[in-house]
């Protein structure tokens, strides 16, 4: 349904199909939550459907991978008080621009901002080696210029600037996201940067001048974000979350600093693939090959295999002996026996906290995933309901969601042979 300024709701009238409930992909159908997405994440639909039961008055929100805030849009919406944690400064910040209270005047002072700012921001010669593969050079001289626009405004309003400025970047884009990476070889049709600037006023304009935004959506409370890894909770009181509802990052699927590097240049937060490194990637989970440096060590792999239960070490450790064997036979030689265990190491940690911080009665809604690394299936949901019953959780149910990984098949990649699949894992404390 389009959305107009007369809706009342947040939320199109749908039926969505059960396998769309773990997908982000009609996020740009909906208010406040279409100023920024990515592929990754479930839908409104399905934080709607773990809050069916719940009481706004009785139970807080919680979610330790706050990505662009979906769980934290729709608990709002419903009249909860929510908290989130993000390590990424990227989805921290977007995430923020969709949570704070807004006016039509505070839109049109950053757009005009943006659009008239002198001073060049200086990016580093690697970002504009990567910037200048993405946008015409007609774009990059008002784009840097803007990037200091953003830089200069003040705290309370810059993840309005930031959800700004990188929604007209991406419409002024000359290149086609693949999958979720940008692809410079792959064309798609762009705007100038003041036509893409004037698209996204128009559009963030439409949601905020809304009878909803207005009369219901600033009136919610204001959800409380924290920019750090969620394996500390410290914030948070014990027994004082009433459910917590996410997903974490899944083994070996998204590179979430790669996925970002462009966002990172074009804003002047990164000056290198060294420095997403070194400053990003290494302090969020470890899900991903390229996230290894510094953890391959036998002292760093054998602190993180201990720290986990006896019965998932027995469990993991033939799997870990066979992706050593397998990287031996393969060219890549992928590093991925390096994953397993501070994978799931980091995944405990955020669990333990949860456990603590969830009053008796609480429930978490766990959004995960298998994967399949040459050939060797690691039933991640297994696992994590192994970590969940060794910390105290009790009643954990899996559900099985959907297929994913069969629209991205090739000849040379080895998959499961019972193939993947996506699962919502229910647990309780008792």
């Amino acid at each position: 349904m389009k959305i107009t300024t007369e809706n009342l709701s947040l939320f199109p009238q749908s039926n969505c199909p059960i396998e769309k409930l773990s997908t982000n992909t009609l996020s740009h159908q909906y208010r406040v939550q279409r100023w920024a997405n990515f592929i990754a994440g479930y839908s409104i639909e399905f934080v709607e459907a773990c809050l069916s039961d719940k009481n706004p008055t009785e139970d807080v929100v919680l979610d330790p991978f706050l990505g662009c805030g979906t769980t934290l849009v729709a608990a709002r919406n419903l009249g909860f008080n929510s908290v989130g944690y993000e390590a990424h400064p990227i989805f921290y910040t977007l995430a923020k621009a969709k949570l704070m209270n807004y006016t039509k005047d505070d839109i049109n002072e950053l757009a005009n901002k943006l659009l008239t700012e002198k001073v060049p921001t200086l990016w580093a010669k690697d970002a504009q080696k990567f910037i200048a593969k993405m946008y015409s050079e007609s774009n990059r001289e008002p784009i840097c210029r803007a990037a200091t626009a953003v830089h200069l405004t003040q705290v309370e309003s810059k993840p309005l600037a930031v959800a700004l400025f990188l929604k007209a970047c991406e419409t002024a884009c000359e290149a086609q996201t693949d999958g979720i990476y940008k692809a410079p070889d792959s064309k798609k049709k762009s705007l100038s940067f003041q036509n893409a600037v004037e698209l996204a006023v128009n559009m963030l304009t439409e949601d905020i001048e809304s009878h909803w935004y207005k009369t219901h959506w600033i009136h919610q409370p204001i959800p409380r974000c924290y920019l750090k890894s969620s394996e500390s909770m410290s914030e948070l009181e014990n027994n004082s979350i009433g459910i917590c509802i996410t997903s974490p990052p899944y083994l070996n699927n998204f590179d979430f600093a790669e996925m970002t590097r462009l966002h990172l240049y074009l804003l002047g937060w990164a000056d290198s693939w060294k420095h997403i490194t070194e400053k990003v990637r290494k302090n969020l989970v470890t899900n991903t090959t390229t996230a290894l440096k510094h953890k391959k060590s036998q002292t760093f792999q054998d602190d993180k295999r201990n720290s986990l239960p006896l019965k998932l070490q027995n469990e993991l450790a033939p799997i870990v002996g066979e992706l050593s064997t397998q990287k031996n036979s393969h060219a890549g030689k992928k590093d991925y026996d390096f994953l397993v265990y501070p994978y799931y190491s980091q995944i405990q940690s955020v669990l333990t906290e949860v456990f603590r911080v969830l009053k008796p009665g609480g429930q978490i809604h766990w959004v995960v995933a298998d994967a399949a690394l040459y050939g060797v299936h690691i039933k991640t949901h297994e696992h994590s309901k192994t970590i969940m019953e060794m910390i105290g959780f009790s009643e954990i149910t899996i559900n099985f969601i959907r297929k994913r990984g069969h629209r991205w098949v090739l000849s040379k990649r080895e998959g499961a042979k019972e193939g993947l699949g996506e699962y919502h894992i229910i647990a309780h404390k008792n």
